[in-house]
């Protein structure tokens, strides 16, 4: 029995049994409908309470997703839940969910219009007739070309103005002023009488509803109608009102009525017929509204009165005179009054008390003891106790200033007035107006007093905002341009970091006033006919701009240049060599091989398609390896030379650089070997593939107007390089390359999007790699980095784009703080200091990624976020010497540096410089991007592009002193 069992085990132990076939499911992804709007709706039956039908209701609108198929039975539980529903807010609920709906693809609108319509029909409910004409207003938009269903609507909507709501009321007038047909003659027989139905509203007893019947003819006016101008007496006697919202559709409507019809004549009333034109009728009377009791009307009438620039110039000039008027009225003069009362023969007995008084009557209401008409109406506004109306009437002077010279030099002493305001945003833009307007005015003695005053103000836009005033205005006479120059130069004195802006004022005052300079040049320059005066310090800032007036003056006047002595000759050549976009070239004899250099036609593009040549024709790979670093050597250098092709030579440069270092790295066999990366050899090539990358993210952040073949470049150029570093991480470390690896698949994603979206044909390695990863089964590091390491071992060089001269690199220049600063910032160690930064950002595309960089002298880095309002979009003056691009790219950053650390022994410097974090957008390679510390790594992250040279500033933290 033993034996039996013995045998039947090792029969069972050895029976070789053969695996099965796997079964292969096909998974049908189903639509889910577990979000769908179909299914929610479903459960409206099962709710007992409007609370939670209400709560469903939401939740249909957060997840809104529906079939096509099942728009109608959707719309049609919707309809029945909204019939069988007795509490409005669920039913204005329902309304709202139909706009939605009409908004989604596949939705059908003219069915929902038209059972809305249907619902609407039995409504009592105030807010829901409001909610269901938003809905077809909504949903009429929707079909902004059909104007029959516009019709309907309209027609549809003018029974509801019956309604007794006045919310009711105004939506419907709203949706009048929206759908109305204006541009449709054919129907000029309906727009005609529903401008006349909502005239009949403008004297509603609800001032809402007056409000909005003004509001929906300007809404009618700016999609084309064009109003009749009888409407105006009436739109004229709205601005009595007593409520605020409806004087104020009123003056906005006025100036319509004013810009439109200009030169209709209009009889004044209670006048012996005299007539004005409309536009200075409606200009007067916007004025009187300058006077008003509400802030909103009165800001609104300064406002609009700088847009009727088609106003008569008595009208014009009334309004700086503060003289009291009888809104236009023609009035007799005394003579002719006491005229009339000797031909009467009612003389005064003096018997009587008062018995000479005047014999007619007075009515109360028309006696104002303000000023009338447009009589003072700037002076009012400028006046005004609110900044808001103060601001506005700035703004409405300069933009009637800029085309009535006249005009523009009566107001100057107002805008000089605005000068001394107490808040310092209507400083800033009274200066931006007279800068505007400069133009036309010339400033005297008494005016510039005033205006040189200001630049004691201690805000830096105030002072500044006064050197480009200064720059743009005319002075009148030798004595006005010398108190500049006292007064410009008491500023530098004063606040030495405002030199760059007084530098650029000074070259434009030189410019425009040469022949008021001349006299003064000896007194300028300390130029004496007998003796020699102690030569100047051409260091000094203030003689600086001393020199930079004089010469921009002498580029006009050739007779200034025998005034120079030897010594101011050798100071502009030197100034023209360290400044050359503040010193002109002037005709001297000691400077013509410098103008006859500048003269010279370079011919450095063709340089460059030469160089390019050459690389196109090398006939192996060692010699075009060669030819590429003599290239790279020419370009680097050439950029240097010529501002012009700087930016194309720069980027060529790195360019070619980065794929030298690439072949260096893929010509070491080491590279890809585990046992070697581990040596100070790895060390190298962890450092190299480093740099490629930074490379990389420099070649794509940091050029402006690149071209899609040159982008397309870089796009593969940086996959290449990503290649490289997700196979050295997984071959020579033991790091994961999980996150590598991803963010290296959706580069591979993206530029094969690029590249067919551009129709730029792929690369050699960039059509094997996009095949590979196809053919990939597997995405992890692993197979990703084999199937990448067979490609990369058998890679070439690819040509670099041909230059773009429309290229323009990224460039910063640190201002303040001074390098060369011996005196150190002391503060207690753990505290904070701030330090001011100044720096000029030209060619910048993204301020979002611009950082402080700070580096301590413990290796410890910070990268620091400044705020938005610190990046200010620098002037074209400004930003003339960046190369030629645009002003729009060009920022001026002026912030505080907040610098912290513990206790040091002596003084150190710290490192301050500016750079670019751009870990945001290569989430793969950096860390993301905060304002954080970095503590000191062997490895520098590539997402820290740095864009200037760093600045010492020196610093000492010291220890808390302890009491007693």
């Amino acid at each position: 029995m033993a034996a039996v069992l013995k045998k039947r085990a090792l029969a069972e132990y050895t029976q070789v049994i053969e695996p099965r076939p796997v079964k292969k499911l096909r998974l049908v992804r189903k639509a889910s409908s577990s979000n769908s709007t179909i299914l929610y709706v479903g459960l409206l039956e099962r709710q007992k309470t409007s609370n939670d039908a209400l709560q469903v209701l939401l939740r249909i609108s957060d997840s809104l997703q529906f079939q096509e198929d099942d728009f109608l039975d959707i719309i049609k539980k919707l309809q029945e839940h909204f019939r069988r529903e007795k509490e409005s807010a669920v039913r204005v609920k329902i309304l709202s969910l139909f706009v939605d709906i009409g908004s989604e693809a596949g939705a059908d609108v003219q069915l929902l219009l038209e059972e809305t319509q249907q619902m609407l029909k039995e409504e009592t409910s105030h807010k829901v007739i409001v909610q269901g004409v938003t809905t077809l207003l909504r949903l009429g938009k929707l079909l902004h070309d059909n104007v029959q269903v516009h019709i309907k609507l309209v027609l549809a909507t003018k029974q509801y103005l019956k309604d007794t709501s006045q919310a009711v009321k105004s939506r419907c007038l709203e949706l009048i002023g929206e759908l109305l047909p204006v541009s449709d003659s054919s129907h000029s027989g309906l727009t005609q009488s529903m401008l006349r139905l909502i005239g009949d509203y403008t004297h509603s007893q609800d001032a809402r509803v007056r409000a909005a019947s003004f509001k929906t003819m300007i809404n009618l006016h700016n999609r084309g109608l064009k109003l009749d101008s009888t409407i105006y007496s009436e739109v004229c006697s709205s601005l009595k009102d007593d409520y605020e919202i409806v004087r104020l559709a009123a003056l906005r409507l006025i100036c319509v009525l004013g810009n439109t019809y200009p030169e209709n004549i209009v009889v004044l009333p209670d006048s012996e017929g005299e007539q004005l034109r409309l536009v200075d009728d409606a200009f007067a009377k916007i004025c009187s509204s300058v006077t008003d009791l509400s802030l909103r009307v009165r800001t609104i009438a300064c406002q609009l009165l700088g847009t009727m620039t088609q106003v008569s110039p008595k009208f014009l000039e009334q309004t700086l005179d503060k003289k009291l008027m009888s809104n236009m009225r023609m009035k007799r003069s005394a003579h002719e009054r006491a005229l009339e009362v000797v031909r009467s023969g009612e003389w005064s007995s003096g018997k009587k008390w008062a018995d000479d008084a005047p014999r007619q009557k007075l009515d109360a209401d028309s006696i104002s003891l303000v000023t009338s008409g447009s009589c003072g109406a700037f002076v009012h506004g400028l006046e005004d106790e609110f900044l808001e109306v103060r601001s506005a009437a700035v703004d409405a002077l300069c933009l009637l200033s800029l085309d009535n010279p006249r005009f523009a030099v009566m107001s100057l002493d107002f805008l000089v007035d605005m000068f001394n305001d107490e808040i310092e945003d209507v400083r800033i833009k009274a200066i931006d107006s007279l800068t505007k307007i400069s133009k036309h005015i010339v400033l005297r003695d008494d005016q510039l007093e005033t205006v040189l005053a200001a630049l004691e103000d201690f805000s830096m836009d105030v002072r500044e905002g006064l050197h480009k005033m200064l720059a743009a205005c005319r002075l009148s006479t030798n004595s006005c341009l010398q108190m500049c120059v006292e007064a410009l130069l008491d500023n530098l004195k004063k606040y030495p970091q405002d030199r760059r802006s007084l530098w650029r004022c000074f070259q434009r005052i030189g410019s425009v006033h040469p022949e008021l300079t001349l006299p003064i040049v000896p007194t300028l320059l300390n130029i004496h006919p007998f003796f020699d005066m102690p030569e100047h310090d051409v260091e000094d800032p203030a003689y600086i701009c001393i020199l930079i007036l004089v010469f921009n003056a002498a580029q006009q006047c050739s007779t200034m240049l025998q005034l120079f002595e030897e010594n101011t000759l050798k100071h502009y050549s030197y100034l023209r060599d360290t400044m050359p976009h503040l010193v002109p070239v002037l005709k001297l004899g000691v400077n013509v091989r410098a103008q006859e250099l500048a003269s010279v036609e370079t011919n450095t593009s063709q340089f460059m398609e030469q160089i390019f040549s050459q690389l196109e024709a090398a006939p192996n790979t060692t010699l075009r390896a060669e030819l590429m670093e003599a290239a790279q050597r020419d370009l680097s250098r050439l950029a240097t030379i010529d501002s012009a092709v700087s930016g194309a030579a720069e980027f060529t440069a790195l360019f070619i650089g980065s794929q030298l270092l690439m072949e260096q790295v893929l010509s070491n066999r080491l590279w890809s070997n585990p046992a070697s990366l581990a040596t100070q050899q790895g060390n190298i090539i962890r450092t190299t593939i480093t740099t490629l990358l930074q490379n990389c993210l420099k070649l794509q952040h940091m050029f402006m107007g690149l071209g899609s073949v040159e982008l397309a470049a870089v796009k593969q150029f940086k996959l290449k390089a990503l290649a490289l570093q997700l196979v050295y991480i997984v071959t020579g470390s033991n790091s994961s390359a999980l996150s590598l690896c991803d963010h290296f698949l959706l580069q591979v994603e993206e530029t094969q999007k690029y590249l067919t979206d551009e129709s730029v044909n792929a690369e050699t390695f960039t059509s094997l790699l996009f095949k590979e990863m196809a053919l990939l089964e597997e995405t992890k590091p692993g197979p990703v980095a084999r199937s990448v390491l067979k490609l990369l071992q058998t890679s070439s060089l690819a040509p670099p784009p041909h230059p773009n001269t429309s290229v323009h690199m990224l460039s910063a220049v640190i201002n303040e703080p001074q390098g060369d600063a011996d005196s150190a910032y002391k503060f207690t160690a753990g505290m904070v200091i701030g330090i001011p930064l100044d720096a000029d950002i030209r060619n910048l595309r993204d301020t979002s990624i611009v950082r402080v960089k700070l580096k301590y002298p413990d290796q410890q880095t910070v990268l620091i976020i400044p705020r938005t309002s610190d990046l200010r979009r620098m002037d074209r003056d400004d930003a003339s010497d960046s190369n030629g691009t645009e002003e729009c790219s060009c920022f001026r950053l002026l912030t505080t540096v907040l610098v912290s650390h513990q206790v040091w022994s002596e003084a150190m410097h710290v490192d301050i410089s500016l750079a670019l974090d751009v870990s945001e957008a290569e989430g793969g390679l950096g860390v993301p991007s905060t304002a954080r510390k970095v503590a000191a790594q062997s490895q520098r992250d590539p997402c820290v592009i740095d864009i200037c040279k760093p600045v010492k500033v020196f610093v000492s933290p010291r220890p808390i002193k302890r009491g007693i």
